[in-house]
C-alpha cells in the first residue's frame, strides 16, 4: 500500500512538474503568483493567465511544484523530494486543489 501511495504521489508530481516546465517562464518573471501553498519545505505556486477561447476569455491556472531550502545564506529550489517531503508535497497539492477549486466554483456561479 505504501508503494502505491508513493507511486501515485510521484506520478502527480512529475505530471505537474512536466506541465509547468512547458510554460513560458519569462511571463512569470513579470507577474506575481496568484497563490502559494506550502507545507514544510514543499511548495505549490498557482499562476493565472487570461486566455482567449472559442466561447470568450477564460482564466487558465498553472501549478508549479518545488522544494525550497536554504544553503548558507541563499534560498534555493529543487524538484527532487525524499519520502517525507513527498508527503508534505501531497499535503500542499491537496491544499492547492481544495482552495483553487473553491475559488473557481465561486467565480463561475451566477449572481
Amino acid at each position: 500500500m505504501k508503494k502505491i501511495t508513493v507511486t501515485i504521489i510521484l506520478f502527480a508530481c512529475f505530471a505537474l512538474t512536466s506541465y509547468s516546465q512547458t510554460q513560458d517562464t519569462t511571463k512569470h518573471d513579470k507577474q506575481k503568483p496568484k497563490a502559494t501553498y506550502q507545507v514544510g519545505s514543499s511548495k505549490v505556486t498557482v499562476w493565472e493567465n487570461k486566455r482567449q477561447g472559442k466561447t470568450g476569455e477564460f482564466i487558465a491556472k498553472n501549478f508549479k511544484v518545488e522544494k525550497v531550502y536554504k544553503k548558507g545564506d541563499e534560498w534555493k529550489t529543487t524538484n527532487s523530494f525524499n519520502e517525507k517531503e513527498l508527503l508534505e508535497l501531497k499535503a500542499a497539492i491537496d491544499k492547492a486543489i481544495a482552495e483553487e477549486s473553491v475559488k473557481t466554483k465561486a467565480t463561475e456561479e451566477p449572481k
